[in-house]
C-alpha cells in the first residue's frame, strides 16, 4: 500500500489547496464565486496551472495596472490623474490587496458594490472598471472631486448627512488623493 504524501499546502483568497498523490484538492466556502466545495484536478500540470491562475502568481505589474487605469479612465470619460490617485491611496495599485472589511483589489471594491455592477472584484479589469464607474457616479451625483472622493470613502449618505460637505473622518483620505492628483497633473497625466 502506498503512503499518502502531502507535498503542497496553500491558502489564498478563501481557497485552501493541497496537493497529495498527484491530485490537487481544492476547498472553499466562498458563496457565489466558487460554486463547488471540492474539485479534484488530476496530474501535476493541472495542479500547477490551477494554483497559478487562482493565486495571480503572474499578477500585473504596477506599471501595467496604471496603464490599464489610464486606458479605462479615458474610455469612460474620467480624468486619469484622479482615478490613479484614488487607486494609489486605496491599494498602492495592488490587485491582491484586501482590507480588514473585505474590500478587494486596486479600487478596494466591496462584494456588494461589485455584484450590483455585475462585476468580479477579483478580476483586475472588472475591479478597475468598477472603481472608476463608482467614482464617476459619485462625481455626477455631488459635482466635485472632493465630495465624490468623500462619498467613495464614506458612502454617499455620509456626505448627505454632513450637508454635502466632506465628513471629518474622510478629510485625510480626500487630502491625500488631491495631493497625488496635483502631482500627477504636474507630470502630465
Amino acid at each position: 500500500m502506498l503512503k499518502s504524501v502531502k507535498i503542497l499546502t496553500l491558502y489564498t483568497r478563501g481557497i485552501f489547496y493541497f496537493l497529495q498523490n498527484m491530485l490537487l484538492y481544492y476547498y472553499t466556502n466562498i458563496k457565489g464565486v466558487y460554486k463547488l466545495e471540492k474539485l479534484i484536478f488530476r496530474g501535476l500540470l493541472s495542479a500547477v496551472l490551477c494554483i497559478i491562475l487562482s493565486c495571480n502568481v503572474f499578477a500585473a505589474s504596477t506599471e501595467d495596472v496604471k496603464q490599464n487605469i489610464i486606458k479605462q479612465a479615458k474610455t469612460m470619460g474620467v480624468e486619469p490623474a484622479i482615478v490613479l490617485s484614488l487607486a494609489k491611496t486605496e491599494s498602492g495599485f495592488n490587485q491582491n490587496a484586501k482590507s480588514v472589511g473585505g474590500h478587494i483589489g486596486v479600487f478596494q471594491l466591496s462584494h456588494s458594490t461589485a455584484k450590483r455592477m455585475g462585476l468580479d472584484p477579483y478580476n483586475l479589469d472588472d475591479n478597475i472598471k468598477g472603481g472608476i464607474t463608482y467614482f464617476k457616479n459619485m462625481y455626477d451625483r455631488f459635482g466635485s472631486m472632493e465630495l465624490a472622493l468623500a462619498a467613495y470613502n464614506s458612502g454617499p449618505e455620509a456626505v448627505k448627512r454632513h450637508n454635502n460637505a466632506v465628513p471629518k473622518h474622510s478629510r485625510p483620505f480626500v487630502n491625500r488623493i488631491m495631493n497625488d492628483y496635483k502631482y500627477y497633473k504636474e507630470i502630465g497625466i
